[in-house]
């Protein structure tokens, strides 16, 4: 399942969102698969331009972008992990990768070591991000920039293998008994970006349980971040475009607000906080960085990002940190 972003609602709403190769909504579930992978494009397309105008430190971005992005307006987001919690090895596991350049910006600002980064996602997306990773000139910048050397990793069909970093290929709601490469005795934090919202309540749920319960000795953190509040016009709205490109959202209508993104998390034996994009903008970002960003482009409709932004959320839950302050004082209700 593709992540970060699902297809940019500004760029929908001004008519002009198309995904790769045009998909549209047909009978068949292959079909179906396709339109939901084709949705990274668009978060590629919008990394490129968080990365151009500035908002986004991310040297990898164009290899991984397709060659025909435009650009998208802008959609500022931030996501805490949990690799300064405590000085022991930890592990990311991040569903529906797709083309997230995350492990190598984390490897570019040189402040964690000590972790393994999984990602999993379709087969096909997989291929198509290790392709580019191995473009020449991108295997060349990785190597200067985070020392990691990308000729070394083990191909194999829609997966890539180094020491500290894998792409692995499968079908979240076809999960085998168990997963091979998951280090059940490592604190763990799973991401979630615009990915289970992609599957029914049922799979959804069975994802965070199946993770849940394989990690049930270890520290467990859960970030989910993906569109909700579906019923106010904005929201019927949002809904209806992304359905006329066959993209159905079919987790929002059960977790339509933050008190049911945080029961999901509690149903799972974790403490939970949520908050939607602009409280955490608002809120949670400095005023050093309010101002980095208002001097990088000059933002016209304020109260159309606003109203944008109210209706994506970012839920988190946790247990059994020794520390679980790096948690709590993160904002939001519990």
């Amino acid at each position: 399942m593709p992540t970060q972003s699902i297809p940019n609602l500004n760029t929908l709403r001004r008519g002009r969102g198309v995904t790769r190769g045009g998909l549209l909504s047909r009978a068949n579930q292959g079909d179906k698969d396709a339109t939901i992978r084709a949705t990274d494009d668009d978060a590629a397309s919008s990394r490129m331009s968080a990365v151009e105008a500035g908002y986004l430190n991310d040297p990898f971005a164009k290899y991984l972008a397709p060659e025909n992005w435009q650009r998208r307006l802008p959609l500022m987001n931030r996501v805490d992990t949990f690799l300064s919690s405590s000085p022991e090895r930890k592990q990311i596991v991040s569903l529906g990768a797709g083309s997230d350049t995350r492990y190598l910006r984390l490897k570019l600002a040189g402040k964690h070591n000590n972790f393994v980064y999984h990602e999993v996602d379709f087969q096909q997306n997989n291929s198509s991000k290790i392709e580019r990773l191995r473009y020449s000139q991108c295997v060349e910048e990785v190597r200067n920039l985070c020392d990691i050397d990308l000729e070394e990793a083990s191909i194999g069909e829609g997966e890539l293998e180094l020491a500290e970093y894998a792409i692995h290929a499968a079908d979240l709601r076809k999960l085998p008994e168990r997963l091979v490469w998951l280090d059940d005795t490592l604190p763990t934090l799973l991401i979630s970006e615009c990915c289970l919202i992609y599957l029914s309540p049922d799979q959804a749920d069975h994802v965070l349980d199946y993770f849940s319960n394989m990690l049930g000795s270890v520290p467990l953190a859960v970030v989910i971040y993906e569109p909700f509040r579906p019923n106010d016009p904005f929201g019927r709205t949002m809904i209806r475009n992304l359905t006329t490109r066959g993209i159905v959202l079919q987790t929002i209508e059960k977790y339509f607000d933050l008190d049911k993104q945080r029961q999901r998390l509690h149903d799972h034996n974790l403490e939970a906080r949520a908050l939607d994009t602009n409280e955490l903008w608002q809120h949670w970002a400095s005023q050093e960085e309010k101002d980095r960003i208002e001097r990088l482009e000059w933002m016209d409709e304020i109260e159309e990002f606003v109203l944008l932004a109210k209706h994506y959320c970012i839920a988190w839950g946790w247990r059994q940190f020794p520390d679980p302050t790096v948690w709590h004082m993160l904002p939001g209700p519990a």
